[in-house]
């Protein structure tokens, strides 16, 4: 399905370029069909890329986030017993945008299933209706 955009992409570019897109277009619009449902979107496309289910990858965001903290924790410890503060308040910035990190990640996840319960609910409730 990637090459198959890329060449679409591709004719598309070419058709621009000679003016016959506004043509194209026209002709499709008339005939009801549309290059919109054949194209992927973005995220449809990274969502075949990795594969992964939302748990495994927050697992998988959670030990990197723990490695990262106990480094730079032991970082931070060693630097000022060394007395060098400045090198301890670098350290300590980037603890925070770890955890402005792990906020953000956590928001996504958080909308991310609330969206999906959501989506459940809807067609839960329609599915009760049309009986």
């Amino acid at each position: 399905s990637c090459k198959k955009a890329r060449i679409s992409i591709g004719l598309a570019v070419c058709a621009m370029a000679t003016g016959s897109a506004a043509k194209e277009e026209e002709s499709s619009i008339a005939n009801g069909t549309t290059t919109d449902e054949n194209q992927p979107s973005i995220m449809e496309l990274l969502d075949e890329l990795i594969g992964l289910d939302r748990s495994t990858i927050t697992k998988i965001l959670a030990f990197a986030v723990s490695v990262l903290l106990i480094i730079s924790s032991l970082l931070i410890y060693r630097e000022v017993s060394l007395g060098r503060l400045h090198l301890a308040a670098v350290y300590g910035g980037f603890v925070l945008l770890v955890l402005g990190l792990v906020a953000s990640v956590a928001f996504v996840l958080f909308e991310a299933s609330r969206l999906e319960a959501d989506a459940n609910g809807r067609s839960e409730s329609s599915c009760k209706k049309s009986d």
